[in-house]
């Protein structure tokens, strides 16, 4: 029979010591590919977000956090695992992670949470419920697909679609980017977002006044498109009135030389850009007033002093920088996304101050379990930025990572971009202080040869980490967890055509 060593007895006492006596609630709001800037607290001149700068001036704003992959289920994973992409498995949409990675749902579940998730999740394989209690899909994934949104579209209204419009709304209806667009068939109470919240509210309502904590995760797929709102938000914005990028003179040439489905990541015409960004921003104002519905209930139910709440994304939108949309590469627009940490009430970080130092979203779950006095498993990748965010940590390690198609590391104010899988580049450098859109390429300014090879250096070792999977004491391997190799690559097989491979050399 093992005995405690007086280090581990004290070092177990003092964390018992540091526990609360009831661990705080936990409201995660997630939104899929909003890119940072699209808020009026990060100064955005057009799209109105007044609860979401409201939550901004009550807690702390993260300026520069970046996604580690930057597509939807790879930075998800991340995002609930703590750890990279090429560590957890996780590397393109529909690929399942590998055998024995645990993610942060099923983690506070064994520390006594209860959990809950309602929209967008996007993992596989999809019949499992990833360590949550209570599964309303927006899609048809997780044990209870018949309480998801597409079986209350079905039910109500017998509509097979998702996005179901109002003939002749769609102005290209032939372009595979610009079908995107059109107005929602069904008043505004049935849209997803409104959906989405609502289920939220239902179980926010239903742990009223239970002694046990919980973790409720509300994942919006807007502003993703398709770019369907029903109305106020279909009008909202005029296209003609909102700043856009100028695209590049090659515009047309970059998207004719596309092919299938990659044509939607390119756009030529600079009305398709105003029309698609209008509707972005009033999807994000459809959202934000959600949110406000969501925090006013928290207050109603008398649950907001004592509940955690982090706004993010999974990534952002090019929204034509570059001739570019959607997400997938490693500039600004795709790649950083918003973070806004509120601590419950009497939290030191909650000041309004915006933090600077660039975050992964790695960071993120390590933080939560920080924030609620759970142990941070060995194993997970990120760091906590706790401290960070209450102005307590000088020696912030400042610095992300990303890899999909290609690789990334920011440094500070400085980025070096690998255009392939294995350090042979071609690379691109950018000092984003000076050129915060990254429209000068330094990598062949031989005064930036050093830097060039210390983060070719720093990409290299990081891509050749391989910590084993995570490990929670006394916890048992969830379901998801024990899928077999084989079954992971019969997955792999038949995941989307946009799972990493090498670029060609331009």
């Amino acid at each position: 029979m093992s005995t405690l060593t007086r280090r581990e007895f004290l070092a177990g006492s003092a964390a018992l010591a540091a526990r609360p006596a009831r661990r705080p609630n936990i409201l995660f709001l997630m939104v899929d590919e909003m890119r940072w800037d699209a808020m009026g607290c990060a100064g955005h001149p057009v799209v109105k977000t007044p609860n979401l700068d409201r939550l901004a001036r009550q807690g702390v704003r993260f300026h520069a956090c970046y996604t580690v992959s930057p597509v939807c289920s790879p930075a998800r994973a991340s995002l609930f695992t703590g750890r990279y992409a090429h560590v957890h498995g996780v590397i393109a949409n529909g690929v399942p992670a590998h055998p024995g990675e645990i993610f942060l749902p099923s983690i506070l579940k064994h520390y006594g949470y209860h959990t809950a998730i309602s929209g967008k999740l996007h993992f596989r394989p999809i019949q499992f419920d990833f360590g949550f209690d209570r599964f309303w899909s927006f899609a048809a994934e997780g044990p209870t697909p018949e309480l998801g949104y597409q079986a209350y579209l079905r039910k109500k209204y017998g509509s097979p679609n998702k996005w179901p419009i109002v003939p002749g709304t769609c102005p290209w209806p032939d372009d595979p980017l610009g079908r995107d667009v059109g107005l929602f068939k069904y008043p505004k109470e049935d849209f997803e977002t409104e959906w989405i919240t609502d289920r939220a509210i239902e179980y926010l309502r239903s742990r009223r006044g239970q002694g046990q904590p919980w973790f409720l995760f509300v994942s919006y797929l807007k502003p993703h498109s398709p770019s369907v709102e029903p109305q106020p938000y279909f009008s909202m914005y005029d296209p003609d009135s909102i700043p856009v990028p100028k695209l590049p003179p090659n515009a047309r040439e970059m998207r004719a030389r596309q092919t299938g489905q990659a044509r939607r990541h390119y756009v030529d015409d600079e009305r398709m850009v105003r029309v698609l960004s209008a509707l972005y921003y009033g999807a994000i104002t459809h959202v934000d007033e959600q949110i406000g519905r969501l925090l006013g209930e928290l207050e109603k139910l008398g649950m907001a002093d004592d509940t955690l709440i982090l706004f993010t994304a999974d990534h952002g939108n090019m929204l034509g920088d570059r001739g570019r949309w959607f997400k997938g590469v490693q500039y600004e627009g795709s790649v950083r996304v918003p973070l806004i940490w509120r601590g419950p009430r009497g939290a030191s970080e909650n000041t309004g101050r915006v933090i600077e130092k660039v975050v992964e979203n790695t960071d993120i779950m390590p933080s939560i379990l920080d924030a609620v006095g759970i142990p941070v498993p060995e194993g997970v990748q990120g760091r906590s930025f706790l401290r960070l965010a209450r102005g307590q940590d000088p020696n912030w390690k400042n610095r992300c990572y990303s890899q999909l198609r290609s690789g990334m590391v920011v440094d500070g104010s400085w980025k070096l971009i690998d255009n392939s899988l294995d350090g042979s580049g071609p690379f691109e450098l950018h000092n984003l202080a000076e050129d915060p859109k990254e429209e000068r390429d330094l990598s062949q300014d031989p005064r930036q040869r050093e830097r060039i090879a210390e983060y070719r250096r720093l990409l290299a070792a990081w891509r050749a980490q391989r910590p084993g999977p995570i490990k929670v004491p006394g916890m048992s391997l969830p379901s998801y967890a024990l899928i077999s190799e084989e079954e992971r690559r019969r997955a792999i097989q038949e995941a989307p055509d946009n799972r990493p491979r090498p670029s060609r050399r331009r």
